[in-house]
């Protein structure tokens, strides 16, 4: 088993697809890591909010049958198989370093010999992160090793260090924080052995306010007004569209991928447990909604995937906030299947790529058959898992309450 490269998982939370090489800003140490893999353009997070999308993106399964359908107060079902279980089976030795809403509670920490969670206030630039450093560097993990590390520099209030502040560094807060992001990163890509898998993704995107002077405003209102009476401007969470489900994905596999390649191609978060086994030669299970995008990332092969979205509101909000919805490379189909006063929604992104133009009633046709295929995923559900215990319940709402999703 030694002989298996190392595999490091790098799941920046809110990387939009756009944050590297699209909003100007300089990202040399990441972008050096780009190239020496295959960089996905097109690629779809299942859902808009951390939990649910890392549920998918570990299991290969789709959230009916993975049952994790909040940030929150959902417990993965018992009879998943994770990433990590596979892993952990083919003899590596797995670790999981999260945070935000990813507590145990959810259930993700299943596989993971080490599975820990810090505080959202602790950053890689910070005395954690320089740790993780020392231990990579210094050979301290057993190898092979998978390492699931879960970054929240670009999630709000966004981690921007001293030295990119200026205005050179980006005009929002959220380019700053890229800039800032990757100066923290180079010592940790730096300390990785050569032929280490490294799989760069984003859990979902952000929606942001698009210059500095209109971002200091919003959040003068917000702290005046107080966040219940001022509209929210940015961030996820509450749908499905273009800004929240497209994300950054590139893989580097020394010997296995090309260098400079780039897939662009509808490629989806619930493929990446079946391509990390493919790389590494390792059984795939059977029945996963997932599928091994290794051929397209090798040379290009078509594979004509489709994705299912879902968004579920905010932590407080009512059944009606819940979106789902079915991406293809030209169509987007949004529901509302809790409020049915609610009129469902279709974008030709081919044409209208900024989701302007609701043709939902000119388009009969294709709204039935892609609602069909939002409700075959549907039927596919498990049931519920488990209930939280009233002490993971009270953890799940602490945290929360920290992280700032309850006011």
């Amino acid at each position: 088993m030694s002989g298996r490269p190392n595999v490091l998982f790098l799941l920046v939370d809110c990387m939009r697809a756009d944050a590297l090489g699209g909003r100007g800003v300089a990202t040399p140490n990441l972008d050096a890591l780009v190239a020496r893999g295959v960089r996905c353009t097109q690629a779809i997070a299942s859902a808009s909010s951390t939990t649910p999308c890392v549920a998918t993106m570990l299991t290969g399964l789709y959230s009916p049958r993975h049952g994790v359908r909040s940030i929150g107060a959902h417990r993965l079902h018992p009879d998943v198989t994770t990433l990590a279980t596979e892993l952990a089976r083919a003899g590596y030795h797995t670790v999981a370093e999260v945070t935000g809403p990813l507590g145990t509670e959810s259930g993700l920490d299943r596989g993971f010999a080490e599975y820990r969670v810090r505080p959202a206030s602790v950053y890689a630039s910070d005395d954690w992160g320089r740790a993780l450093v020392d231990r990579l560097t210094r050979r301290l993990l057993p190898s092979p090793w998978f390492l699931f590390l879960h970054l929240w520099e670009l999630h709000a209030p966004r981690k921007v260090l001293p030295e990119h502040r200026a205005r050179r560094f980006g005009k929002t807060r959220y380019d700053r924080a890229i800039a800032s992001l990757d100066a923290t990163i180079a010592p940790l890509l730096a300390a990785l052995p050569p032929d280490t898998i490294v799989v760069l993704h984003g859990d979902h995107g952000e929606r942001i306010v698009g210059s500095t002077l209109a971002y200091r405003w919003y959040r003068l209102r917000r702290d005046l007004l107080g966040a219940a009476r001022t509209q929210k401007l940015e961030g996820h969470e509450t749908d499905v569209y273009e800004d929240l489900i497209r994300v950054t994905l590139a893989l580097t596999a020394p010997g296995l991928l090309p260098a400079g390649g780039t897939v662009g191609q509808l490629v989806r978060q619930v493929d990446l447990t079946p391509t990390i086994l493919d790389l590494l030669a390792l059984p795939i299970p059977p029945g996963l909604d997932g599928t091994s995008l290794v051929p397209a990332l090798r040379d290009g092969t078509r594979l004509d995937l489709e994705a299912f979205l879902e968004a579920f509101g905010r932590v407080r909000g009512t059944a009606r906030d819940h979106r789902r919805g079915w991406r293809t490379e030209r169509w987007k189909y949004v529901e509302a299947p809790n409020a049915p006063d609610i009129p469902p929604e279709l974008f030709d992104l081919a044409a209208d790529p900024q989701e302007r133009r609701n043709i939902a009633a000119e388009e009969p046709l294709q709204v039935e058959t892609l609602r069909a295929r939002v409700a075959a995923v549907e039927a596919t559900a498990a049931g519920e898992g488990a209930a939280l215990s009233p002490e993971e319940e009270a953890a799940v709402e602490a945290r929360l309450r920290d992280l700032g999703y309850i006011e």
